[in-house]
């Protein structure tokens, strides 16, 4: 089976029917009211401004989300970098015949030319390695549920979430907009389609690729959010820098697009009164209702284009965690979160009490910022009012979540993983300790090396999944197979065809582990599926001599982690 690209254009191009004009990729002929908005990110204090902008037709707008500056503090000690998220999989040869895709497949969810979904994140809280969400629950919370191939299990529910009330007035805030040139109403989040927002990093001194610093960075900035966000509406990576004179206006892109600049307060880019002190800016563009009301509300279409703009220099002194939670606070305005909230009322990546290096949470983002975004692209649509926002149209929602939990020890400390389970979205995650020295150096492994043990998944209907996992890799080529084999549901019966198998490959340095192949490959103008299992794989080497392994599995029918011993 074939998808055509041209039907993934037609899914662009309807964005843009109302016009009555040929819409162009990113439809930026189709003259529609839209506004944009800018947001600088300064010191201690967060002051809302009006950012003055570069010529636009009348019918557009920025909104000016103020800047974060940073406070002078001594630095706090903290855990450092992570393994970088995976690189673009690289395309296999086309094989004569292709299967046909399983029913119910979501093309959104995988399928969109030109860009790839960067995996979980992968980050090293003091001397160990965490991947995925930061959920795992606090030791001993779980009642034991015996064993599986040398893994003890465990399962449970645990009150870790945040509750309706507080959701609530945090999308409220959200969606209430005051700036010195007039009111603001409605959430500009990104719709449901066309596809999901693509991050695009534009080329600069700086940042020249995605395998710079600041391109690693970003990638584990966008994954911290996919994290919270549901399987098919996750952000994706376009592997292509933009050239550095790249223009949203005049190249025919950018429709849903997340552009990310690295650039000094004095390129054109920057807003002409921006904070000396600002580590960075962003802004955000959408349509609105009425362009003659007195508050202008975002209209129902939601964003369509967001930039983030961050000084080099002004973050060039922090360490990566630093760096990655200045990242995620701009994401999260480019993705439609376009105020900043009281440190008073919540514990918020958007706090207006500004940035303090070594104060970031271990995870780079708070609870109450996951659980937004994950109300925001699950249940409250583009363009709400805040008075709009409710418990009720909330809809059911608890702050209680359902965990499966697996644990071996290795000697050196105990290696964990398992998934958390709360309204809808199921967040794997491992845990571990930081491996001595990198996995390609290590004399101890033979020639080829393997690693037993399990995996625990649930499924967005919220049912467990069980089964054993094995990773066979070959110390030559650093490449092998991720096997998951026996999966049942808790209730017995086979998930699916009870295996899922993946080519993998290591990545030395950052003693991780990958997928190797791909999900699709080209065929002429679309692409077709391979026929391989569906899924991204994302995954670290554990203990002071690689003794173990963990990772995480994302699939639109399964969010599952997994770990063995050698």
């Amino acid at each position: 089976m074939s998808i055509a690209r041209s039907a993934i254009e037609k899914a662009l191009q309807s964005q843009c029917d109302k016009s009555g004009d040929r819409p162009t990729e990113n439809c930026y002929s189709c003259g529609r009211n839209s506004r944009t908005w800018d947001c600088q990110h300064v010191s201690n204090r967060v002051t809302m401004v009006s950012v003055p902008q570069a010529p636009v037709p009348l019918s557009r707008r920025a909104l000016g989300i103020a800047p974060v500056v940073l406070v002078s503090f001594v630095l706090q000690g903290c855990g450092g970098g992570g393994g970088g998220p995976p690189a673009v999989p690289p395309e296999t040869d086309r094989a004569v015949e292709r299967p046909s895709l399983p029913p119910g497949f979501p093309v959104n969810a995988y399928l969109w030319p030109g860009s790839f979904r960067p995996g979980a994140p992968v980050m090293e809280f003091g001397g160990s390695v965490h991947v995925g969400a930061d959920v795992a629950p606090p030791a001993g919370a779980l009642a034991a549920g015996g064993e599986r191939n040398g893994v003890a299990l465990s399962a449970g529910t645990v009150r870790d979430g945040t509750g309706a009330a507080d959701v609530v007035r945090y999308l409220r805030i959200a969606a209430s907009h005051n700036l010195a040139g007039g009111r603001f109403a409605g959430l500009a989040t990104y719709p449901e389609t066309p596809p999901p927002p693509t991050v695009r990093l534009v080329s600069s001194e700086a940042a020249r690729g995605w395998g710079t610093r600041f391109g690693r960075l970003t990638q584990e900035a966008v994954s911290i959010l996919n994290a919270a966000l549901p399987f098919g509406r996750q952000l994706r990576i376009n592997p292509h820098p933009a050239p550095r004179d790249y223009d949203r206006a005049t190249s025919g892109r950018g429709q849903g697009e997340i552009r990310v600049r690295f650039v000094p307060k004095t390129h054109p880019a920057y807003p002409s009164d921006a904070n000396p002190s600002a580590l960075g800016t962003s802004r955000v563009s959408f349509d609105v209702r009425d362009e003659a009301a007195a508050t202008l509300e975002v209209s129902a279409g939601g964003a369509f284009d967001s930039e983030v703009l961050i000084d080099p220099d002004a973050v060039a002194s922090h360490a990566d965690p630093e760096v990655i939670h200045v990242l995620v606070h701009e994401l999260l305005h480019a993705v439609g979160f376009a105020s900043h909230t009281d440190p008073a009322e919540f514990d918020s990546t958007l706090s207006e009490a500004g940035f303090y290096p070594g104060a970031q949470p271990r995870g780079l983002i708070h609870p109450i910022d996951r659980d937004g975004l994950l109300a925001a692209y699950s249940r409250i649509p583009p363009g709400t009012l805040p008075e709009e926002i409710s418990v009720d149209n909330l809809g059911p929602w608890t702050e209680t979540s359902y965990h499966l939990r697996g644990g071996f020890d290795t000697g050196a400390g105990e290696v964990s993983f398992g998934v958390a389970f709360r309204n809808g979205l199921a967040q794997p995650w491992a845990f571990g300790p930081k491996p001595a020295g990198a996995f390609d150096h290590n004399p101890a492994l033979p020639g080829s090396a393997t690693w037993n043990g399990a995996l625990l998944g649930i499924t967005p209907a919220g049912m467990g999944v069980a089964g054993d996992a094995s990773l066979t890799l070959d110390m030559e080529s650093l490449s092998g197979e991720l096997a998951f084999t026996g999966m049942r549901y808790d209730g017995g019966g086979a998930w699916g065809d009870s295996d899922l198998h993946y080519a993998v490959r290591a990545l030395g340095p950052g003693n991780t582990f990958v997928r190797a192949d791909a999900e699709f490959v080209k065929d002429g103008e679309g692409f077709d599926w391979t026929g391989r299992d569906l899924g991204t794989v994302t995954g670290a080497f554990l203990g002071p001599g690689h003794e173990a392994m963990g990772g995480v599995l994302e699939r639109h029918d399964l969010s599952a982690a997994f770990g063995g011993r050698r």
